[in-house]
This record gives structure tokens, C-alpha cells and sequence, in this order.
């Protein structure tokens, strides 16, 4: 694999300014733990959310077997499938959207991660209608152990030392005069050594200048005070535990059972045509004799019909009716003679 090209995501949430990150790593890893580079502070987006890699020839996207998934330009990316991408590509992490810049530029310093994932948080929260509490010194040391001394915003400088003029004031013949000073930037805390006699120690270590990072432990002189930072300490706390679930589709509409359909009994089955032929008989007859027809025996005789049958059953037996009657009217007349 040749050269990493660098890559620039511009992180946004609904309604909060755009944060941007350029990083020149050939695995560029974007999730919620400490060790991503791209940190996203939401419980919905995975520890190991997803990785970009990138050479100079192009940069691709893996989903990493996240639990809520994860889209590029509206569309869901597989898991574990490597899609390439392109200058201008939109990737969705849970509420976050990376806008994807290609190109050649200098990168970010390492702990530009640690503020970006601070930043983000700050406007997840003012997003909620909450706010961080502001980072603190408290004194472990002393007659006033536990005091605490809140930092204002950004940007700041408060110094730190003996003399009464000093913004945080220590009661320790050890401590110079004037011996350091905060720095409050948009990325944090920094402490300054402002050329103290006994130094400045921070975990214990001398140093002239450090960036200071939630739980550190200040010493000057005989004085030891703790670096609260909360957003921090709240950042940490994403570090534990599992994911968000993905939020509950809308139940699903019960089928709608079909109306009953009311079904007709079944028709009377047809006349035999033995039935049939012995009435017609049974008229010839009673003709040929001159006998008045037994309508009693004509109706117990009468064939059971179905609907369907009925007008064709009425049209026989009135040719059958008029047939015998002229043929009783013409045996009459002959009579006669």
C-alpha cells in the first residue's frame, strides 16, 4: 500500500456548527472508544463503528459490524463490505453526518481526536438544552482541602501563585510568587510554568507546559491540586457499556379479516325424468277415459325442481297440458257421432 492521501470529514450534527478533522492514515478508525480517531460521543454510534482506508490511489469505507449501521448518501452499507468513496460523499453515523474532502493537506495534530470528541459533546448537549459543568482546580493539600476554583470560558488566563494579585491565590511558602499560569482554549486546559524556583510538576513529572487532561494532579510547591474536567470524565463514561439499540420500527397494521360472504344453498337437485314421464302419462290417461284429473295424485307427484330448471319444467308441462286437452276435445266430438 503506497501513501495515505489526506482525508478531511467535516462533522455535523442537526443545528451545531461543523467541526472538521484531516487525518493521513492509511486505517482511519471512526467509532465512540478512546482509541478511535474519529471520535463520535453517542451511544448509538459502536465503539468500532466503522474504518476508512485510504492510499493514494483511493479511500473506501468498511462497516464494522456496527449495531445502528451506517450510510453513504442515504444509502445502507453492508456489513463488512468495502464501498469506495468519492470527493463530496455524505457518511451517516447515527445523528452525526461526515462529509467526506479528498486531497493533498497537512494534517491534524493527534490531539485535535480529544477535542474534536469534546466539541461534539458540548453541542450534543446544547443541543438537548443541557450544559457540561466547567472544568475545575480542586486543592487536595492543605488547611483548605477541598476548594475549588471554577475556569472561565474560553478564551481565558489565570495565574497561579503566593502573591496576593494572583487569580488563584495558595497559602504555601514553596510556591513562587507567580508560579504558572492557565491557558483555556477551545481544546481545553494548559498549564505554563512561569518560572518557578521549585518547578512545576504535573503526575508527578516536571514539565514547562502540558496540555492537561481530566484527573491530573498539579503540584507547586508543597500545594498538589486535581484538574477536573467533565466533559471529559462524561466522554470516558461512553467508553463503558454497550450500544443503543436501533429504535423500534412502527408496528405493523393487522390484516383486516375479509367480510363473510353469504353463500346461497345449494339448488334442489333436478327432477328425475322417470318423475316426469309418469305425470305426463298419468294425464294421457285420465283423458282417454274422460276421468276428471286426481290433482291430489298430481301434486304428490309433483317433481322437486331446481330454481335454475324451473321455467323450462313449467313451458313441457303446459304443452303437455294443451296436447292432452285437444286430444280430449277431438275423442268428445268423434263420440258424438
Amino acid at each position: 500500500m503506497g501513501v495515505a492521501v489526506a482525508v478531511t470529514l467535516i462533522v455535523s450534527t442537526t443545528g451545531r456548527e461543523p467541526q472538521s478533522i484531516t487525518l493521513d492514515l492509511p486505517r482511519i478508525v471512526v467509532g465512540r472508544g478512546a482509541s478511535a480517531d474519529v471520535r463520535l460521543p453517542s451511544r448509538a454510534v459502536s465503539d468500532l463503528h466503522a474504518v476508512l482506508h485510504s492510499d493514494k490511489h483511493e479511500v473506501a469505507i468498511v462497516d464494522e459490524g456496527s449495531t445502528n449501521g451506517t450510510r453513504v448518501n442515504g444509502s445502507p452499507l453492508p456489513r463488512g463490505r468495502r464501498k469506495l468513496l468519492r470527493d463530496g460523499d455524505v457518511i451517516t453515523v447515527a445523528p452525526f453526518t461526515l462529509r467526506v474532502q479528498v486531497g493533498f493537506a497537512r494534517p491534524d495534530p493527534p490531539e485535535r481526536t480529544a477535542s474534536l470528541a469534546r466539541r461534539l459533546l458540548l453541542d450534543a448537549l446544547a443541543t438537548q438544552s443541557d450544559e457540561a459543568a466547567p472544568p475545575r482546580l480542586v486543592l487536595l493539600t492543605g488547611k483548605e482541602a477541598g476548594a475549588a476554583w471554577m475556569l472561565p470560558p474560553a478564551p481565558a488566563r489565570l495565574v497561579v501563585g503566593r502573591e496576593p494579585g494572583c487569580d488563584i491565590v495558595l497559602d504555601d511558602r514553596e510556591c513562587s510568587k507567580q508560579h504558572a499560569e492557565l491557558l483555556r482554549d477551545a481544546e481545553g486546559i494548559v498549564v505554563r510554568d512561569l518560572g518557578s524556583r521549585n518547578t512545576l510538576l504535573v503526575g508527578g513529572q516536571p514539565v514547562r507546559e502540558r496540555r492537561l487532561r481530566h484527573g491530573d494532579e498539579v503540584a507547586m510547591g508543597r500545594t498538589v491540586l486535581r484538574y477536573h474536567e467533565p466533559t471529559e470524565a462524561l466522554l470516558r463514561s461512553l467508553e463503558v457499556g454497550g450500544d443503543d439499540p436501533p429504535p423500534e420500527m412502527p408496528a405493523e397494521p393487522a390484516p383486516v379479516e375479509p367480510a363473510a360472504v353469504s353463500v346461497p344453498p345449494p339448488a334442489a337437485p333436478e327432477a328425475p325424468a322417470e318423475t316426469l314421464s309418469a305425470t305426463v302419462s298419468q294425464i294421457e290417461k285420465a283423458a282417454e277415459d274422460g276421468a276428471p284429473l286426481d290433482r291430489a295424485a298430481l301434486t304428490s307427484a309433483k317433481p322437486t325442481v331446481s330454481r335454475g330448471n324451473f321455467d323450462w319444467v313449467v313451458l313441457v308441462l303446459a304443452v303437455v297440458v294443451l296436447t292432452v286437452s285437444v286430444s280430449a276435445l277431438v275423442l268428445l266430438l268423434a263420440g258424438r257421432r
